[in-house]
């Protein structure tokens, strides 16, 4: 069953969800159950009607752009899989905690619409709680209100940026602890080492791959490491 993207498509969606839960149901290493949640996440994009909105890959854009990032992912997935093969090794289990990630509320700190609402549904379908914040203003408050576990910021934004926004939120005590993570076009060395110096734990430069994201966010905190 193959959908052109673009449209709303209930019954190929449905087939992709069969599909991958029993994907996730044959294997046990938790590597490949990550690409497969991300190869699932990213056909439910493909089937709704909007979900490439704000999708890119290099000079790619939209519905283009998504299947490029499926056929990435799915190529991921073969790899992974014949790597277990050829080295006949235990593979990992799958950890409970990555199951209990799927609470996590996640705070977007994003001013362009587009890339933030891309954003949004990707990581809802994963069953994340997320909120969007446009300015670093607005970050700021919702994150005193909401306490989020995660954020995702970007360095460019309209009234300060990344650096003085994450300084805030490790300067107050109810945020301090907050994992953060850039999500920017900023990708020198200098940046990195300025995200790292303000207080963020990673930093990835766009575009950034659902199927990458996610593998971050499903790995424990104390797992998460600066770039």
């Amino acid at each position: 069953m193959i959908t052109p993207g673009g449209r709303n498509d209930a019954e190929a969606l449905a087939h992709f969800s069969r599909l991958c839960a029993r994907a996730v149901k044959a294997v046990t290493d938790l590597e490949t159950r990550v690409l497969v949640r991300s190869i699932e996440n990213l056909a439910k994009l493909l089937c709704y009607a909007d979900g490439h909105v704000g999708m890119e890959a290099g000079s790619l854009h939209g519905v283009d752009a998504l299947k490029l990032q499926l056929f990435n992912a799915l190529s991921a997935l073969r790899g992974r899989l014949q790597f277990l093969r050829a080295a006949d090794i235990p593979s990992i289990p799958e950890l409970p905690a990555l199951e209990a990630k799927k609470t996590a509320r996640v705070l977007v700190v994003e001013d362009d619409p587009d890339s933030a609402l891309s954003l949004k549904k990707l990581l809802e379908l994963c069953g994340y709680s997320v909120t969007i914040a446009y300015t670093a203003e607005e970050g700021l408050e919702a994150a005193e209100k909401m306490r989020p576990d995660i954020v995702l910021c970007d360095i460019g934004l309209p009234d300060s940026d990344g650096y003085a926004f994450a300084a805030a939120l490790r300067s107050k005590p109810g945020t301090a602890t907050i994992r953060l993570i850039a999500v920017t076009a900023y990708g020198s060395e200098q940046d990195k080492k300025r995200s790292r110096e303000a207080g963020f734990q990673l930093h990835l430069v766009k575009p950034v791959r659902p199927e990458t994201l996610l593998e971050e966010l499903s790995r424990p905190a104390k797992m998460a490491n600066g770039k």
